[in-house]
């Protein structure tokens, strides 16, 4: 069975950073059980928008150049790659550090905007999925997530964190077709089944609860986490932050498709930090598990709905601009059309002020 490595990395210096992943990757058997010589290495951040390293929305690039120098060290040829939620590709890559690494590195900074559409084998859900030529022809994927919460997932996590290999305003059109967080952590299961990285390492040195994945308080954890399996890590990081890994959507998606393997006792090596409790987003399916005819009354009369903190608002229009069923006008001030609000939670997810709450 595959197991997940973590250990204590207090701070971003660069030295730190790459002890720690040396550590955690030892554990693992080294950076060459992963890449091997002359291979093409996609090293997926998240890079949700073009916030400040300040802001703690994106993976930090001292983790990224620290695994792409360990790479080429094994031979391999790293490239980054991301298709942003919200902005054009190198603003977003030029805020977040990301250029500053692609440059420092000498390789390649690369939109994942090319689509490939895949078709699904017997037994999944969507049968036709459109994802990233990119990474799709990548020889390994690297998936490097931050640890976040997330107001429609609970978590953004290793599974979460390959959506961004989705192309553009393809992923607007992913919320329509999957409204119900079911089919939508189905989607994301269905999404790393395809990709399939060879390693996950998590971003948790500074972390984020509350109101993420873009507007959240930080809370410094000093972690990283690395395995080969996400599921597995996604279930002891879910842990690790107080939420039970079977309220986790995707792992409840894993289980109904038969995977189960992280519901068991599996291995966990190296020195974690004292694990802590997580704000998670007050967003909460109440639904789960009840008969259908049950669940679209309860969602729609509690699940949180996206409320506009107007003294906050700057009225940039990007919860309009990312809005899948267009709920959202911009006039004097932002208006949600409640009865076309899907519960999706992206103009939450991309406002830069924090002024769009759930209640």
């Amino acid at each position: 069975m595959a197991k997940v490595s973590v250990t204590t990395c207090p701070t971003y210096s660069k030295g730190e950073v790459r002890k720690a992943l040396e550590e955690i990757l030892a554990s693992l058997g080294g950076i060459d059980a992963f890449v091997k010589k002359g291979e093409r290495v996609l090293l997926k951040p998240n890079l949700l928008s073009a916030s400040p390293l300040s802001k703690g929305v994106t993976t930090h690039p001292s983790v990224v150049e620290a695994v792409g120098e360990m790479v080429r060290e094994a031979g391999g040829d790293p490239f980054i790659g991301d298709s942003p939620a919200i902005g054009p590709f190198r603003r977003v890559a030029s805020k977040t550090g990301m250029e500053e690494v692609a440059r420092r590195l000498s390789i390649p900074l690369v939109e994942l905007k090319e689509e490939r559409e895949v078709v699904s084998p017997e037994g999944f859900l969507f049968r036709r999925i459109t994802l990233s030529r990119e990474a799709l022809e990548a020889d390994k994927v690297i998936n490097l997530p931050k640890l976040k919460t997330h107001s429609m997932m609970a978590l953004t996590l290793g599974v979460k964190n390959l959506f961004g290999c989705v192309p553009g305003l393809k992923k607007a059109s992913w919320h329509l077709k999957a409204q119900q967080r079911e089919a939508f952590a189905t989607l994301l299961l269905e999404i790393y089944l395809r990709i399939r990285p060879a390693l996950t390492i998590v971003d948790g040195i500074v972390a984020m609860e509350g109101n993420g994945p873009q507007s959240g308080d930080l809370r410094p954890l000093g972690l990283l986490a690395a395995s080969e399996d996400a599921i597995l890590l996604d279930a002891f990081l879910s842990r690790f932050v107080g939420l039970p890994p079977q309220r986790l959507p995707t792992l409840q998606a894993a289980r109904r498709k038969g995977i189960r393997h992280w519901e068991e006792e599996f291995p966990v090596v190296g020195d974690p930090p004292p694990p802590v409790i997580f704000r998670i987003p007050p967003s909460a399916d109440i639904g789960w598990g009840l008969p259908g005819l049950l669940k679209k009354p309860l969602r729609q009369f509690f699940l949180p709905r996206p409320r506009v903190l107007q003294d906050l608002c700057k009225r940039c229009g990007l919860c309009a601009e990312v809005c899948p069923p267009k709920a959202i006008r911009v006039e004097d001030k932002v208006k949600v059309n409640e009865g076309l609000c899907i519960r999706c939670y992206c103009c939450q997810e991309v406002c830069p002020e924090g002024a769009i709450q759930l209640r």
